[in-house]
């Protein structure tokens, strides 16, 4: 018999005995109110072994690590096997799919309010708040965007903080935590996806059309530049040559120049000269002018003196008088 009472109260105590993991939170709830009023919640922090009295209180454990919530298109890539990308209507009024991961995780210190109010269980927490709420505050937060703005990085990247933000004070009440909202790809309905894909074909052969011309304009100002070069050289080498030729001509003006200066002054010296004989004749003493210049004629002569027959003697001075006085005397 003592044995007995021995051995139910080691299963008692094995059957007591609870724990949790290191990524996991344990809530402790109270069942019959007889040691704390019913209803009473503790939480145990991870990774420690803690008894609870079976039948008196309920044990139940929750993840405290992230999790993610996959919605998308593709059934093999998100939670659901079919598909379950997010829906919204922009202001314009067009239908945009778009696949979007939510990265939550369970508030420890807030756990005994998801077991009483939401489940025990990440996927109980997940269908019944995070699925759900995401979904209303995407679309309402990206509904006030128009298509042409959904293509703009930053209003996307800012639309997707604030549907965030929204979502994470929304679920915070269940004791659920929102790390993070990312929106990936999207569609539009086909036949507004059309519409786009043929816009941007045309933007795309505009814009080949705008280099293939960038290219020809290069290609002519290579033209041009290389006609250029080769205009400058030979306006160059023509203006060296008409630079030289010009040389060449001063050099000869200069030549005639100075050819005429010195005939010029030759002839005002010979003409001064001729002036002066002619002063010089027309003074009195213009004999005696004249005899000099008898004298220099005579003095480039070279005379010789031959006997006559008839003559033994002849004097030289009477002859030499006899010229220059003749010279002066003839009119």
């Amino acid at each position: 018999m003592l044995r007995t009472t021995v051995f139910a109260g080691v299963l008692a105590l094995l059957a007591g005995c609870s724990s949790t993991n290191s990524t996991e939170v344990g809530v402790r709830t109270t069942l019959l109110g007889v040691l704390e009023p019913r209803g009473t919640q503790q939480i145990y922090s991870a990774g420690g072994v803690y008894f609870v009295m079976p039948f008196v209180s309920a044990w139940a454990t929750l993840p405290i690590n992230q999790q993610n919530l996959t919605m998308n298109a593709n059934p093999n890539e998100g939670d659901r096997p079919v598909p379950d990308d997010v829906t919204f209507k922009t202001k314009d009024g067009n239908n945009v799919y778009i696949d979007v991961n939510v990265m939550w995780r369970v508030d420890p210190t807030k756990a005994g309010t998801v077991v009483s109010v939401v489940g025990q269980s990440v996927d109980e927490i997940k269908e019944r708040i995070v699925r759900p709420m995401s979904r209303a505050v995407i679309r309402d937060a990206f509904n006030e965007i128009t298509s042409e703005e959904y293509y703009q990085v930053t209003v996307k990247n800012r639309v997707a903080e604030e549907a965030r933000e929204h979502l994470a004070t929304a679920v915070a009440p269940y004791g659920v935590l929102i790390d993070m909202l990312q929106v990936q790809q999207h569609r539009f309905d086909p036949a507004y996806q059309a519409a786009i894909n043929a816009q941007k074909q045309a933007e795309a052969d505009v814009q080949k059309l705008v280099e293939q011309q960038k290219a020809m304009d290069q290609q002519k100002q290579s033209e041009l530049e290389a006609k250029r070069s080769e205009w400058n050289k030979l306006t160059e080498e023509a203006l060296g040559q008409a630079g030289r030729v010009r040389n060449e001509a001063d050099g000869y003006y200069q030549m005639k120049t100075n050819a005429a200066k010195a005939l010029l002054a030759q002839a005002r010296a010979e003409a001064e000269s001729t002036k002066k004989e002619a002063e010089a004749l027309g003074k009195l003493g213009g004999d005696a002018y004249v005899k000099m210049q008898v004298a220099k004629l005579l003095a480039k002569k070279r005379f010789i003196l031959v006997p006559a027959a008839s003559a033994s003697t002849m004097n030289v001075n009477k002859v030499m008088d006899y010229f220059i006085g003749k010279s002066a005397d003839t009119p």
